[in-house]
């Protein structure tokens, strides 16, 4: 393949990945007004390459073209930011609202530790890497797993996730109105 095809060959990729795009842009509008149909139901499904090397750099289009669009997002939002400091608008259903943050970075970490010292624990909230701790057991020599369990816990939280029924596993859709069934626990014994 020359260049000149392959060239040609990426840039239809792009054109094909920029129309898929559209599309769903589209189907997404569509939706929004029908509360009863997904966005799984869109209608490009058929437009996919069946040749998986053509499905692939179609993909990495697709990807190229997602943050493409984070990257424009970003800056459109840096520009509202300058032009409505200190300000808020109503443009249709939203209000941009304008109220700068401040976040601040130091110039050289190892400047702010090597002042901080030994007095760390009054000014450092860390966050851990759990893999870092694991490595980190593994290179002094001594087992991950031991160590990490002596170190950490597992803390649970309520959670609750609300799905609509037909996303709902099989067993629940079946489950009749106002139903409650217990589900399973999992726990290290049982495996």
């Amino acid at each position: 393949m020359n260049v000149e095809s392959s060239n040609q060959s990426n840039l239809d990729k792009l054109s094909q990945a920029l129309d898929l795009t559209q599309k769903m842009s589209r189907e997404i509008d569509n939706t929004l007004g029908d509360p009863e149909m997904t966005v799984d139901e869109v209608s490009y499904w058929t437009e996919y390459p069946t040749d998986l090397e053509d499905f692939m750099h179609l993909m990495n289009k697709v990807d190229q073209v997602k943050k493409a669009v984070t990257h424009i997002q970003n800056d459109m939002k840096k520009k509202l930011a300058e032009e409505f400091r200190d300000k808020a608008v109503k443009v249709g259903n939203k209000v941009i609202v304008g109220k700068p943050q401040k976040t601040w970075k130091p110039y050289d970490k190892r400047k702010v530790m090597d002042y901080v010292g030994d007095d760390w624990k009054e000014v450092v909230n860390p966050t851990f890497r759990t893999t870092g701790i694991k490595a980190l057991a593994k290179q002094r020599g001594q087992d991950p797993n031991v160590i990490f369990d002596s170190l950490f816990f597992a803390e649970e939280s309520g959670n609750v996730t609300i799905l609509p029924e037909s996303k709902a596993p099989k067993y629940m859709q079946s489950m009749e109105q106002g139903e409650v069934k217990e589900l399973m626990k999992r726990s290290k014994d049982a495996s």
